[in-house]
């Protein structure tokens, strides 16, 4: 994680910790969450997909890739309900 370090006046200073002792966190954490929210918005703002929408396509890419790479597990190599459970297996 990278340090940040900026200038503000006393009186922004002062409001801003009363807002994060108010919502029970610290100065840094209340910045660094609007500072995430405003890039987040940004970033929606340029590509048109929320931060859930991006992640699932990237989900659906890795998998995408697995499937043309042949990597993944296939209904044939499961055990049966017998070899799970270990069923009549000699004691």
């Amino acid at each position: 994680m990278k340090n940040i370090s900026i200038s503000v006046d006393e009186d922004t200073h002062r409001r801003l910790r009363i807002m994060a002792a108010e919502r029970g966190t610290s100065l840094s954490a209340l910045i660094r969450e609007h500072m995430m929210r405003v890039v987040a918005v940004d970033t929606k703002e340029h590509t048109g997909e929320t931060e859930n929408e991006r992640h699932r396509r990237g989900l659906l890419e890795i998998t995408e890739e697995f499937q043309r790479k042949g990597i993944g597990i296939s209904m044939k190599d499961n055990l049966t309900r017998e070899q799970l459970y270990q069923r009549n297996a000699p004691c």
